[in-house]
């Protein structure tokens, strides 16, 4: 006996609900043998098809579907939303402005147009379409939301927290509009305002993780360390396999000094969720990154004993740990092997390059920065590493690649008009003072003995510290107006041509306050071009001492790589003075006794696009 239609549909519906994309296919196939223009059918194919790993068969099963009668607008959405999955942007708008002509009262076709235009950053488009679709449908809130982003990305910050307001007096499903509206708050630095909205969206009912890392982080930035731990901590509760939770759960537990353990609640969900590698990595990484390498060793030991699979992250951590315990040779090969099935695997080529260097096999080394710079010709760490190793083996090349002398460049910062320096200065270290509400150290950083702001300095509304970037935009103009033209250089090729307020973009920005013995371990900057230190309050002892306590030094690499070079250039700091340097040099501080502060503020820069 053959089934009906209506049984083969039930068939294939079951079929795709649990996951059995090919068998939908098939049995959608038979009944359309019998009536290749049923709907139901059709839409079923372009549903399952591209979880099947055959987008082309939906986008078929799409174009044969839409022109049927009746009209569908369900199967018009889901067209515009596999389009736009699929990044082809220009047919989604095509197909959104029809539907919006067959159906002009339908506030989700709007929407979805307002998607279409906001996926090409036409943002005063997409503002028009989303307002269409709120007018339309003020209850529905994905149209206030959209038409939210829309002023955002166009500059008009005010006016997009007013337009989530609005919306939060009219719509119904409001949990995602109370989170854009906590987002935007962030961003204008209404931290307060800001927790108060992330916490109305989870009470609506928004649950995901990036909820509790958010409003943790604003907690933080209002200086309420106990309440960002409640919060990451419920955030862990409620998602204990996310392993940036808990990374957020670690770093806040770490900087307020908090009794215990800053890592229990990792190992334990790693210990639960036995076979999750990103929760071991993310738990053997904090461990190094506190000094605890004898238990980074037993806990990658453990996941193994507890079926945790092969992932490039964590075979690399067993290399380097196979070399720690001296097995140097076996970590190479087991780095041949991993390389060889991940060939473009930037995280493991750099794992490697310290591998290669610890073992001494620097050309190797150097082989692997080639490998490197052939994927990013300017990838800080691996331009790092490759001075290193011609430095290594007394290569020429070390010298054009790290001019110490051209590239440190100390910078005088003038105070803004009608004030002078001594009382500029003074009156900047007040306001960052304030800002140092955390504890300890932050656990990911290259402090050690002080503590670092939260988030991006330049973001806070405070007058001076708008004065003091306005200062700094004018001392690095004035220093990087003078880099020399040169297009095969890694760091001077990269210089903009009119160094003005918009050639320049800021990629971070933070102080720091370092306490007697307080130091920077020698690190780089992966994320920059130009890195810098500018320094707002020196101890007496660091003015005026007769060492280089308190000092900054180049070109000495991280003592994790055991090699013995001296520094290249040692800078005595001064207040009111900006140094900057390539973001790959290697750069640290003399640890330094007194019972002062020495405060900085470091920001990365990156040449416009």
């Amino acid at each position: 006996m053959t089934d009906s239609p209506q049984q083969l549909l039930a068939t294939a519906a079951q079929q795709l609900n649990a996951g059995a994309h090919q068998d939908c296919l098939n049995t959608c196939r038979s009944l359309l043998e019998k009536e290749p223009s049923n709907a139901d059918a059709l839409f079923l194919v372009a549903r399952a098809a591209p979880l099947a790993g055959d987008p082309g068969l939906a986008d078929r099963a799409f174009r044969f579907l839409l022109p049927l009668k009746p009209f569908r607008e369900e199967h018009w959405l889901a067209y515009i939303s596999f389009l736009r999955k699929y990044r082809k942007f220009e047919p989604a708008e095509q197909c959104a402005r029809e539907l919006v002509s067959l159906a002009p009262g339908s506030s989700q076709a709007w929407h979805r147009l307002g998607l279409c235009h906001f996926d090409q950053e036409h943002y005063e488009d997409a503002l028009a379409a989303a307002t269409k679709a709120h007018e339309l449908a003020p209850e529905r809130s994905e149209g206030w939301e959209l038409a939210a982003a829309a002023l955002q990305k166009s500059g008009d910050l005010p006016a997009a927290i007013e337009r989530c307001r609005l919306g939060l007096g009219k719509a119904q499903r409001r949990a995602r509009l109370h989170y854009a509206l906590a987002q935007l708050l962030r961003q204008e630095c209404e931290f307060g305002e800001a927790a108060k909205a992330y916490v109305a969206a989870e009470k609506e009912g928004f649950d995901a993780p990036e909820l509790y890392r958010n409003l943790a982080e604003a907690l933080l930035d209002s200086g309420e360390l106990e309440d960002a731990m409640a919060w990451a901590g419920r955030g862990v509760e409620r998602h204990r396999a996310h392993a940036g939770l808990h990374r957020t759960l670690a770093r806040v537990r770490h900087s307020s000094n908090a009794s215990g353990d800053p890592l229990e609640d990792l190992r334990a969900a790693a210990e639960a969720q036995r076979g999750d590698p990103a929760l071991w990595q993310t738990l053997v990484e904090l461990l190094k990154r506190l000094d605890r390498e004898d238990e980074a060793s037993r806990t990658l030991r453990r996941a193994r004993e507890l079926g945790c699979p092969d992932t490039p992250g964590m075979l690399a951590l067993e290399a380097l740990d196979a070399h720690r315990q001296g097995r140097s040779q076996e970590a190479l090969e087991q780095f041949d092997q991993l390389l060889t099935k991940t060939p473009d695997n930037v995280l493991v080529i750099h794992a490697f390059l310290e591998l290669a260097l610890k073992a001494r096999d620097y050309d190797r080394a150097g082989r692997l920065c080639e490998r490197a710079l052939q994927i990013d010709p300017f990838d800080q760490v691996a331009l790092a590493y490759q001075g290193t190793v011609w430095r290594l083996l007394g290569d020429e090349r070390e010298k054009w690649l790290l001019d110490y002398n051209n590239m440190v460049v100390p910078v005088p910062v003038q105070a803004p008009e009608g004030q002078t320096r001594e009382s500029f200065f003074n009156e900047l270290r007040e306001v960052l003072e304030a800002l140092h509400v955390n504890q300890a150290r932050p656990i990911e950083q290259s402090v050690r003995g002080g503590t670092q702001t939260n988030g991006f300095l330049f973001r806070l509304k405070h007058e001076l510290l708008a004065r003091l970037e306005e200062q700094l935009r004018a001392a690095i103009a004035s220093a990087v107006e003078r880099f020399p033209p040169d297009d095969e250089h890694p760091f001077w090729s990269r210089r903009h041509r009119s160094p003005t307020r918009d050639g320049l973009r800021f990629a971070g920005a933070w102080s720091v306050r370092l306490r007697g013995q307080g130091f920077h371990t020698n690190h780089i900057h992966p994320e920059g071009w130009v890195s810098s230190a500018f320094y707002v309050h020196l101890p007496q002892e660091v003015r005026e001492g007769d060492d280089e306590s308190g000092y900054i030094q180049f070109g000495q690499p991280m003592k994790e790589l055991g090699l013995d070079l001296p520094p290249q250039r040692v800078v005595k700091p001064e207040i009111g003075t900006l140094v900057l340097f390539p973001s790959y040099m290697w750069h640290g501080t003399v640890p330094f006794e007194s019972a002062e502060p020495r405060i900085t503020v470091a920001f990365d820069l990156l040449p416009e696009a």
